[in-house]
């Protein structure tokens, strides 16, 4: 599936695309969605998973009360277990919305560090990737706050109906949250 494919199912025209880490411009609301390509309408899979082991190592020894299955996790248990939500074949691997500004909240996206939970820790597996830097963010503008969440679920549920599960850093969505065993992997509020 290509990010333009769904886009179009939704009815979203005008999606814009930065590389991962540069500044998103506009203060409008709207809906992101992080893939591997940098052209909408590419459907090129994301191939392999390849993980950042110094990113993990720091997920685990900040996070004392972090567990995976009830246990202490280890990095070889952690890329096991987020091993299993990959999709080599999709490039889709975020999908994102926001009722203010589309700059701020992606900013946040960019500025949160694996296990904060704030400004914005939603799709936090992305930061285990060795290849982060190499991502894209397309995103679009929608008139109203409300039409943002609708949209998101709209995006989730199509990509669902195609790959029958959610975007590999989405936790959850209209079919609810992802069973990966993961406890406490973010900051305690």
């Amino acid at each position: 599936m290509t990010v333009k494919e769904l886009l179009d199912k939704v009815g979203l025209k005008n999606c814009s695309t930065v590389r991962w880490g540069e500044e998103v411009r506009t203060g409008m609301c709207g809906v992101y969605i992080v893939s591997s390509n940098i052209a909408p309408e590419d459907g090129t899979g994301a191939g392999n998973i390849e993980f950042d082991e110094y990113a993990i190592k720091y997920w685990i020894n900040r996070l004392p009360d972090f567990t995976i299955d009830g246990l202490p996790p280890t990095v070889d248990a952690i890329e096991k277990r987020l091993s299993e939500f990959w999709i080599p074949e999709e490039n889709i691997l975020y999908i994102g919305m926001t009722q203010s500004s589309l700059s701020k909240r992606i900013h946040g996206y960019y500025i949160t560090g694996i296990g904060d939970r704030r400004p914005h820790s939603g799709g936090q597996w992305l930061k285990t990737l060795k290849n982060i830097g190499g991502l894209y963010v397309h995103y679009t503008t929608v008139s109203l706050p409300e039409q943002a969440p609708w949209a998101e679920e709209k995006l989730l549920g199509y990509f669902i109906e195609e790959t029958g599960r959610l975007p590999f850093a989405n936790l959850e969505g209209p079919c609810g949250r992802k069973q990966h065993g993961l406890k406490n992997q973010r900051e305690k509020k």
